[in-house]
Parts: C-alpha cells; sequence; structure tokens
C-alpha cells in the first residue's frame, strides 16, 4: 500500500507531539531522580503525596510519556503502530489521573497548584490518539 502525500500539519502536529512527550519524560526523570534535598524542598503536602503514592501512580506515569514519547516518535516515521502507542499512553494517562480523585491528598494539591495540567494533559493525549487515528485512515500512517 502506497502512503498519501503527507501535509504540512502532520509534521507540525507530530513534532508537537514530540516535544510534549518529551518534556513529559523529563518530569518524570526528574522526578525518579529526586535527591534528598530536593525531597525536602517540597511542601508538606507533596512530601505526603509522593511518600504515600501508590506505586501503579508511578507506573502509569511512566508508561503515560514513555509510551506517548515512542508514539511521537513513530508517528513522524508514519508508521500506523503509533496510533496503538497514543492509545496506550492515553489509557495510562487515565490510570494516573485516577488517583486525583481517589487517593487523598491529591484534591487539596490540585486546588493549591491549579487545574491547567490536570485537564491539559489529558486534552491532549485525547488530540494525539484521535489525530493519529484519523491519519492512519487517510492513508498517512503505514
Amino acid at each position: 500500500m502506497t502512503q498519501a502525500k503527507t501535509p504540512m500539519w502532520f509534521w507540525a502536529i507530530g513534532v508537537i507531539a514530540l516535544i510534549w512527550n518529551g518534556l513529559g519524560v523529563a518530569a518524570y526523570i526528574g522526578e525518579a531522580m529526586m535527591t534528598a534535598e530536593q525531597f525536602a524542598a517540597l511542601s508538606e503536602l507533596e512530601r505526603n503525596l509522593y511518600a504515600n503514592r501508590p506505586s501503579w501512580v508511578s507506573t502509569a506515569f511512566a508508561i503515560a510519556v514513555i509510551g506517548g514519547f515512542v508514539a511521537a516518535i513513530t508517528f513522524l516515521l508514519r508508521k500506523a503502530v503509533a496510533v496503538r502507542l497514543f492509545l496506550l499512553s492515553l489509557v495510562a494517562v487515565i490510570v494516573q489521573f485516577s488517583s486525583y480523585f481517589i487517593l487523598d491528598g491529591y484534591a487539596e494539591y490540585i486546588s493549591e497548584t491549579g487545574w491547567a495540567m490536570p485537564i491539559m494533559i489529558p486534552v491532549f493525549a485525547v488530540g494525539f490518539f484521535l489525530i493519529a487515528f484519523r491519519c492512519e485512515k487517510n492513508g498517512f500512517l503505514a
């Protein structure tokens, strides 16, 4: 099967997805490699959240950002597997963000830091998946 000619917006979306998910990977690495001094500098609420966070939340975070980053790379390589990887990332985002509503302290933390990122991250995850899905249907991904 031959691939359709790729429009410029495809490349722009791919680069945005790569940057966005690259920032997510950097945030995950920063969190995973946090030193004792950095941990001590966090607010008491943040320290409690990190100390009491179940491993499934951290695992979902890692899957979401690494899956999204690899998805963006495969998207730019015009591979159909990007759709499945963006879906994996989206599911992991949903699992990760579900913790905000079921674990003690997260709602208070979000109230202090704002709702911008907790809204933007799922919206971007849904958007990247839907765009990749549409691109596969239109023959831009093979």
